[in-house]
């Protein structure tokens, strides 16, 4: 069967009489702003924007054999809509071949369009809070009439994403046109309900353009697609697998995942409603598809490398039967990493969490002495790295230790023989604790140690920060240029350098609830001190030595000694 067209009007008037869907073994939308905007221009200049393949199957077969269809998205939303709303299933059938199409490839393209042309763009604005409803304005694909198409520029007509008070006051001479309305007219409307009406008739550059937009979307057949025929899934996913392996539109994760849905045809609505309800506790992560179909694996005893062949069918039937099971030990390991304070701004490996949810899943318990290990564990495998070359290697091995001990508690013992690439291991020795103190700068790595440190604190109830106890601004030129150091010289070049260097290590950082950083934020360590409650409660705090800036160095060294001693008498 040869390939046939279509123009872009007509596929979204299918895709609104509910012709077109997504099969569930399409992934999320992904595409970002850029992406959008960049086709646009292509499908302005006629450029090619790629083939479709379009799955022709009857609705009586998709409503016997409950294969899972979905709808694009229209409005999309960063926090709340990001993925694609189920069809209304099973499907009305008028005839036994009344039939509908699933996109096997052009998934991003299409729902890229039909966001385009129909719905909008909520994105998150950058310094915003998540949990904040205003951080997300919704914005409508604009078109400027006055784009200049230039030989040698990347873009040749103009198109961005506007709320609607952002296009109503234009600058730099724009005029911009909300895209979608482009679709509600003929070519001879065109002229008399907006050309005229909107005083463009003079105005040469925005008719072309307008009459430009009209003729690409509404006559042009761009859409180049093909269609395949057949009742079977197995055939459908062997297509979609050869279409999309060749080249880099899919990861390996999403034609894995394809794997999954193929035989567990609720799989994705399961692992979807799963991950969205993860990621929001507490500050919130981001857990993946990887994360999920790797921990399956890992908790089924199975082999935990990420290829088509490990997700055959009797074992995705394994992680069905077991989903239960697998979902809430996966929830109770997350609010543990929540209780323990981390989130998606200080956790680094995220495959470091699975052998925590394998412990829960053969039935360990979260008692307190299994927390403090816990922690312990979850710090040190990050900090020391164990998952960065050989991650199926060092899962495997951490596996196999916790297979022969005892399932109902955690103690690091278990896993301290226990070797991983590199010649690395989940051991400490005092002079590698000690070199921590000098290796890392304020962040994930240093709120790890800190989180060992301070192992009291009520971190899910409260926000946590790293906090310099000699304040960051102290260290600035205008503060420190004449400072007097105790033997009676002023500090010179190099001393300042390396100074600002340690000001971000460890042993100059304290973890601090939100409000206290707030308050403390650049007030000199000494006059933080004279107030009751923080010399009272502040800890690893060096006696009979003065907090005065000019005395660093002595702060540094005291108060690196407590810290290091407190971290071998955990780690040790």
């Amino acid at each position: 069967m040869a390939y046939e067209k279509k123009n872009i009007r007509a596929v979204i008037e299918e895709i609104n009489s509910r012709k077109i869907y997504l099969p569930a073994i399409q992934r999320k939308y992904v595409w970002d702003d850029e992406q959008i905007t960049r086709l646009m221009d292509s499908i302005m200049l006629g450029y090619p924007i790629g083939t479709f393949l379009f799955w022709k199957v009857r609705k009586s077969v998709v409503n016997k054999k409950e294969y899972s269809m979905y709808e694009f998205i229209k409005d999309f939303h960063e926090r709340d809509m990001y993925k694609n709303p189920s069809a209304p299933q099973p499907f009305l059938v008028g005839n036994d071949e009344e039939s509908i199409w699933a996109v096997l490839d052009g998934q991003q393209r299409l729902t890229s369009i039909y966001i385009a042309l129909q719905g909008s763009m909520s994105r998150k604005l950058p310094m915003k809070r998540w949990k904040n409803d205003d951080a997300f304005p919704k914005k409508e694909l604009y078109f400027n009439l006055h784009s200049k198409k230039t030989d040698d520029e990347d873009i040749s007509y103009e198109f961005t994403f506007l709320t609607a008070d952002q296009a109503q006051n234009p600058k730099e001479g724009k005029l911009w046109y909300l895209v979608k309305n482009i679709l509600k007219y003929s070519q001879s409307e065109l002229v008399k309900e907006v050309i005229i009406k909107n005083g463009w008739v003079a105005d040469d550059l925005a008719m072309d353009n307008i009459s430009l937009l009209h003729s690409k979307l509404t006559s042009d057949e761009i859409i180049n697609y093909f269609e395949v025929s057949t009742d079977y899934i197995d055939s459908v996913l062997d297509i979609f697998v050869r279409v999309n392996s060749g080249g880099t539109v899919l990861s390996k994760s999403d034609l894995l995942f394809s794997t999954i849905v193929s035989h567990w045809d609720k799989g994705r609505d399961e692992i979807d409603k799963l991950l969205a309800e993860i990621n929001k506790i507490g500050e919130g992560y981001k857990f993946t598809n990887d994360f999920i179909m790797r921990t399956c694996l890992y908790l089924l005893d199975m082999s935990v490398t990420l290829k088509v062949e490990t997700f055959k069918k009797d074992r995705i039937l394994k992680i069905k039967d077991n989903w239960a099971a697998i979902s809430i030990a996966v929830k109770d390991t997350v609010h543990l990493l929540n209780e323990f304070g981390f989130n998606s701004e200080n956790i680094i490996s995220y495959v470091a969490v699975t052998p925590i949810v394998y412990y829960r899943f053969k039935g360990g318990a979260f008692d307190a002495d299994s927390k403090s290990e816990l922690r312990k564990y979850i710090v040190m495998a990050q900090v020391k790295q164990v998952f960065g070359a050989a991650t199926n290697s060092a899962l495997t091995s951490i596996r196999e230790a916790l297979k022969i001990s005892p399932s109902h508690s955690f103690k690091m013992s278990y896993l301290t023989n226990v070797r991983f690439t590199g010649d690395r291991s989940l051991r400490y020795t005092s002079d590698e604790i000690d070199s921590l103190f000098d290796t890392y700068e304020i962040g994930a790595y240093t709120f790890m140690l800190l989180s060992l440190l301070y192992p009291n604190l009520k971190y899910s109830q409260k926000g946590f920060h790293q906090d310099h106890m000699h304040p960051h601004t102290g260290f600035e030129e205008d503060k420190i240029k004449a400072l007097v150091l105790p033997d009676g010289t002023v500090i010179d070049d190099v001393r300042k350098v390396e100074w600002r260097r340690r000001r971000n290590t460890l042993a100059n950082l304290q973890l601090l609830e939100g409000r206290e950083n707030e308050s403390k934020n650049a007030m000199l360590l000494k006059d933080w001190l004279k107030i009751p409650e923080n010399s009272d409660n502040v800890k690893y705090l060096p006696n009979d030595i003065s907090y005065d800036l000019a005395h660093f160095e002595e702060f540094m060294e005291k108060r690196q000694k407590l810290m290091s001693d407190a971290l071998k008498a955990i780690l040790l």
